[in-house]
């Protein structure tokens, strides 16, 4: 049986909808099941990234288990393994993550050592496991650029590989049909070249026909900026961060890991910006 965590986001909600249309049964995994979409092959079960009775009790009989990471916090590694033991308890057997691109132990981007901790407990545990590591999602500077009219933070001439997120799902998508095929691999998801901040700024300028523009902020710029959103200070932390990750290199760097596994080169910033105009 293949369970699948964050069922009411964007991802796991894609993936849900693909396996049920394959015909799969499933079992989608919420923290709210009254949020969760509804099918007639998949069975919904309440559960919270802990080691807790519910949790071992949802994941009984689940033997392949898509993990989304948790929702972003302090205590998200805590949580984590919580539920990773849950999931061993139980006696699930293979553990497809959603990881992050070129996580370290002391990654600049704090949020990406999270990642680390998690894909190291997860081989630690003897269980099987596929790794599929994300970078930045290309989505997320296109959203910062049509917002705001900028890009702005710390980042210099730095480079980053940023992933469209519909090429993010596919790939799921393609790993949860064929698991066994992908046991204890590890799975980069970038996208087609590496960009700067100046380079996105100026592409989406020309695809919009708006005035984007890049503004190199100091990493004191960056955190005084960012204060005008009420926050706590690893949330500055890792928002600042994002940038100056870029800005260290250690972001960049192509994986053909999409082509291999879709048939198609990864989308590029050009092509995500089509569609946005033709949605328009």
């Amino acid at each position: 049986m293949i369970a699948i965590t964050g069922v009411t986001g964007k991802l796991g909600e894609r993936v849900a909808e693909v396996l049920s249309e394959q015909g799969i049964e499933t079992v989608h995994i919420a923290r709210n099941p009254m949020k969760a979409k509804k099918y007639s092959n998949a069975e919904i079960r309440k559960v919270s990234y802990e080691n807790s009775e519910e949790s071992r009790a949802a994941l009984t009989g689940v033997k392949t288990l898509l993990m989304v990471s948790a929702k972003e916090n302090a205590k998200r590694v805590e949580e984590h393994i919580g539920f990773i033991d849950a999931a061993k308890t139980a006696g699930v057997e293979h553990i497809v993550y959603i990881s992050f691109y070129n996580n370290k132990e002391d990654a600049t981007f704090t949020l990406s050592r999270d990642h680390y901790q998690t894909e190291k407990y997860i081989k630690e545990q003897g269980l099987q496991y596929t790794f599929l590591r994300d970078n930045f999602y290309l989505d997320f500077f296109l959203d910062m650029c049509l917002e705001y009219g900028e890009l702005r933070g710390p980042a210099g001439d730095g480079l980053v590989s940023a992933v469209a997120r519909k090429d993010a799902s596919d790939m799921v998508v393609a790993v949860m049909l064929k698991t066994e095929e992908y046991k204890n691999k590890v799975l980069n998801l970038t996208g087609p070249r590496n960009l700067s901040m100046k380079e996105i700024a100026e592409i989406v300028s020309e695809k919009t026909g708006k005035e984007i523009t890049y503004y190199n902020e100091t990493v004191e710029e960056a955190y005084k900026s960012r204060q005008k959103w009420e926050a706590e200070q690893w949330e500055y932390d890792s928002w600042v961060s994002t940038y100056t990750a870029i800005k260290k290199g250690e972001q960049e760097g192509v994986s053909l890991d999409i082509e291999k596994v879709l048939g198609r080169p990864a989308t590029s910033l050009e092509q995500l910006l089509e569609e946005y105009v033709g949605r328009k």
